[in-house]
């Protein structure tokens, strides 16, 4: 196990700069209320939150706008594919909940036929240097989703924060050359283990859920969904998007388009046929890709805990919300059915 390496809180800035001059170094940092990453800044005031950042790393990964190639429409045979990044980069201050989205999306993009070689360059460029939470937020629930706030799982360089500064330690050979500065110092200290609430959004099991396909329950779940889609952009799992292409002044750009299955347009085919025209149909078809579709195809559940959902419905809903009220509907109906065929009692 690789030992722990202490920081003095004074010497934060210090080390980040040193860091800043061979790796782009996002950190987050907090913008009109929320927190969110961005480019180091030396002149700016750095603190790491002890729990969820509101908006998710999933862009700087998977953009919401994201060229795929150029072209010229005077010229016939003009496509120019798009030059993935390079520069190696440092996302710091990432949280479990977060790592375990970018993992989710490892399996979407990598774990496939068909590589997205841009989301692969990125992945290739990036070191992720998580950090444990300190807290839960209310809407935070990861650990009925297999996760824990203190996990490491999927981190290149872990750090937390202590009293007088914090303790990193690294986990992965993409992550030991952060470790190499004379700000750091090895020691026997470590992070203490605490107990985290369980209990907040348990569900079902994804085969239950499949089982709940036609049930008349997404009717009522979806009486006052706006279908609005924005908590999917604000979900660290949701990857669909459209392609597009965009021209001006005879030059162009096919790019991705972060897409919504909340939307009524997304699932509209040629000629107008749309197979999901009622919100209920929107509603069940994200609930059953966070508990059960995800499952089928990568063997997890795409939901990570980290309760952006809630943050930003406008009406105080999440889709975990929704997923234990579906459980509640299939543990009703597993005790209909036992009572139905139990013996009846002699008198």
């Amino acid at each position: 196990m690789n030992k722990w390496h202490e920081l003095k809180a004074a010497d934060l800035k210090n080390f980040l700069s040193q860091l800043a001059d061979k790796w782009q170094v996002w950190v987050p940092y907090r913008n009109d209320g929320k927190w969110e990453f961005a480019p180091y800044d030396e002149r700016r005031e750095l603190e790491f939150p002890g729990s969820v950042i509101h908006v998710s790393v999933k862009q700087l990964l998977f953009p919401k706008r994201r060229p795929l190639a150029t072209y010229d429409e005077e010229s016939t045979w003009s496509v120019k594919s798009v030059t993935p990044g390079e520069k190696p980069r440092i996302i710091m201050g990432l949280h479990p909940c977060d790592v375990a989205g970018i993992s989710y999306m490892d399996k979407v993009f990598l774990r496939t036929e068909h590589k997205d070689a841009l989301y692969e360059a990125e992945r290739k460029r990036t070191v992720l240097v998580g950090m444990l939470c300190t807290e839960m937020e209310k809407t935070c629930h990861c650990t009925d989703r297999g996760l824990a706030p203190d996990s490491a799982q999927g981190m290149d360089v872990v750090f937390t924060r202590t009293e007088d500064g914090y303790l990193f330690q690294s986990l992965s050979e993409k992550g030991a050359p952060l470790l190499e500065s004379e700000y750091l110092r090895a020691t026997d200290d470590k992070p203490d283990k605490k107990e985290w609430p369980h209990g907040k959004y348990e569900i079902a099991s994804p085969e239950e859920f499949m089982e709940m396909y036609d049930d008349g329950i997404w009717h009522e779940l979806s009486d006052i969904c706006l279908t609005c889609g924005i908590c999917t952009y604000e979900c660290p799992t949701c990857v669909c998007f459209l392609v597009a292409d965009e021209k001006f002044k005879g030059k162009g750009e096919r790019v991705t388009v972060w897409d919504s299955c909340q939307l009524q347009s997304y699932s509209r085919m040629a000629g107008g046929h749309d197979t999901r025209k009622t919100p209920a149909s929107r509603v069940r078809n994200r609930t059953l890709d966070k508990f059960a579709y995800s499952h089928l195809r990568y063997g997890q559940i795409s939901c990570t805990g980290c309760g952006r959902c809630v943050m930003v419905c406008p009406l105080k809903r999440s889709f975990p919300q929704l997923g234990t009220r579906v459980t509640e509907r299939i543990r009703n109906k597993k005790k209909m059915t036992r009572d139905a065929t139990a013996p009846a009692k002699e008198d």
